[in-house]
């Protein structure tokens, strides 16, 4: 882990020091659900080119996929091509792009439900700023540029964070060279059997499997959230370290080069079906390849009777050329849900030790002794305490509450005497929603290990709750006080929250407008949630000039 520190340390140093102008992606893409997650992102990437948080030099493009449709992220990198095709013409294959699928909303993850997960505030700091995920992916995938001279896409997730050490990197610059122009290139990570579950694994030959660090290996086949029988069958199984633990190689990044960049231009422009069934960039179109004959392939078994377009993607596709970069050095951390937020952004966990990550960033703390848990972008100007274990950002507080273990706390105001402990296992995110000619305030309230498209029924954190019929999912379920401040809109959630746990009826018989989280990511106003990020830099800057 120390040379992978090292090296991740260095590269974000790097990173800030030189000048991007002449040496970043020519155009940056970012995938979004619809339109209204389309401007949410666009205001958000405006924000940060004005605040100088991103390289100006750089074409950032959000595109939103066709209303009525859900493509996946196999259908939107299509999509997005055909409108790359339209803007750029033939200079999109001599191009360096960068593409994140960021669409969706989140709802393993719904403080980011909102804003979108490449948005979320890391408790990392560059040159005294809190940064977001997407500051981190832009370092994280920085050293791959110079490998791509030619050239082409390279497509990343919006939940997903890789740390890995490149050394030995140079010397594969000239088989990179060699490589089909009408291939792809794919990071290879050494995982355990539990992440091969759950991911992409790839089949790699014999011969490939070495000690160096950095090295090029062709790809027989890839197997998608493979079970240990398939993968000892499939011979993707591989000794790792002094201990000889049975590792597999998983997916994260990867990059098609200029000739598949047309192939895939020319398919998305052809195919009928392009619009009719959802994708996966990873489920459906990097599985179907690999040098094993198609019959013998795993996925080519599974779409044989499946939809129209996924056979026709195994088709076209089948015989490209993959090859993996393995990492020997290198780790995936997955941020998608509560429980992996919690645990990757925690001062014990490997990710945050890696990647020099603190407690406290860009925030005032009244008293800092007392405040054990993560704070990003916030302003505690009471004397309050957070325990271990525990996260917040992009919150003002003004009253001596207490914030127990694996909490997360995020964009609220916390203002009223009543309010004395965040309960242990709880998230609680305050959202603006627009209403008419006006904007009102919703907290939302979930357990951490809350499954947010299972029942009401199902669910821990509202079970037995009369808020809603059990017949719905908590995504659905109109489960939320509408207020007209901020803090009136937490008060009345945790409210909720209390007496729920504490089995207590409430008195109150409020005619109120109640909002799910399919309501709140409707009709959210982020100009609203971006004002309140103002508030609480302006009171931050405030207590430290004085």
């Amino acid at each position: 882990m120390e040379r992978i520190q090292k090296y991740m340390v260095q590269l974000a140093e790097n990173f800030n020091k030189t000048s991007l102008d002449d040496g970043f992606w020519d155009c940056v893409v970012i995938s979004a659900g619809d339109e209204e997650q389309k401007e949410c992102f666009k205001q958000q990437i405006d924000e940060k080119l004005e605040n100088g948080e991103i390289p100006r030099a750089t074409k950032y493009l959000v595109i939103a996929d066709c209303p009525g449709y859900a493509l996946g992220s196999g259908g939107s990198t299509f999509h997005i091509l055909k409108h790359l095709k339209k803007l750029f013409a033939n200079d999109l294959f001599e191009m360096k792009i960068w593409i994140s699928h960021a669409g969706g909303s989140s709802k393993r993850l719904p403080n980011l439900s909102c804003t979108g997960k490449l948005f979320c505030p890391l408790p990392l700091e560059v040159e005294g700023k809190a940064i977001t995920l997407l500051n981190l992916k832009f370092i994280i995938t920085s050293p791959f540029l110079k490998l791509m001279k030619n050239g082409g896409i390279f497509i990343c997730a919006s939940d997903d964070i890789e740390t890995f050490c490149l050394e030995g990197l140079e010397s594969l610059e000239e088989k990179f060279n060699q490589l089909d122009e009408d291939g792809i290139v794919a990071i290879g990570h050494p995982s355990t059997i539990a992440i091969g579950n759950t991911h992409g694994v790839y089949v790699l030959p014999e011969w490939c499997r070495n000690e160096e660090n950095c090295r090029l290996s062709p790809c027989l086949e890839v197997l998608q959230k493979p079970n240990y029988v398939t993968m000892e069958t499939k011979k993707a199984l591989f000794k790792f370290g002094h201990n000889e633990e049975e590792r597999v190689y998983t997916d994260s990044m990867f990059w098609c080069r200029p000739g598949l960049v047309r192939k895939m231009v020319a398919f998305a422009e052809e195919c009928e079906d392009l619009y009719r069934n959802e994708t996966c960039i990873y489920g459906d179109f990097l599985a179907c390849m690999g040098s094993r004959p198609a019959e013998q392939k795993l996925y080519w078994k599974n779409v044989s009777n499946s939809s129209t377009i996924k056979r026709k993607i195994a088709s076209h596709f089948g015989d490209t050329s993959l090859n993996i970069l393995i990492l020997e050095r290198s780790h995936f951390y997955h941020l998608g849900t509560m429980p992996e937020y919690l645990e990757n952004l925690n001062p014990a966990s490997e990710l945050f030790q890696t990647l020099g990550m603190k407690l406290h960033v860009q925030s005032f703390l009244r008293n800092p002794s007392r405040i054990q848990g993560i704070v990003t972008l916030s302003c505690i100007e009471a004397d309050a305490e957070m325990m271990k274990d525990s996260i917040m950002d992009s919150c003002i507080v003004n009253v001596p509450i207490i914030c127990e273990q694996q909490t997360i706390v995020s964009h609220c105001l916390i203002d009223d005497p009543v309010i004395n402990v965040i309960p242990s296992g709880w998230m609680f995110h305050t959202a603006a929603v627009k209403q008419e000619n006006s904007v009102l305030y919703v907290t939302i309230a979930f357990r951490v290990d809350d499954d947010l498209k299972g029942t009401i029924e199902q669910s821990h954190g509202w079970k037995g709750t009369s808020l809603a019929s059990t017949t719905s999912t908590q995504w659905q379920a109109k489960l939320f006080e509408a207020h007209e401040t901020m803090s009136q809109s937490f008060t009345a959630t945790w409210r909720s929250v209390t007496n729920l746990l504490e089995h207590a009826e409430s008195n109150e018989m409020r005619k109120l407008q109640r909002f799910s989280m399919e309501d709140i990511v409707q009709k959210k106003d982020i100009p609203a949630m971006m004002q309140h990020r103002v508030n609480v830099s302006r009171k931050i800057n405030f207590h430290m000039l004085t």
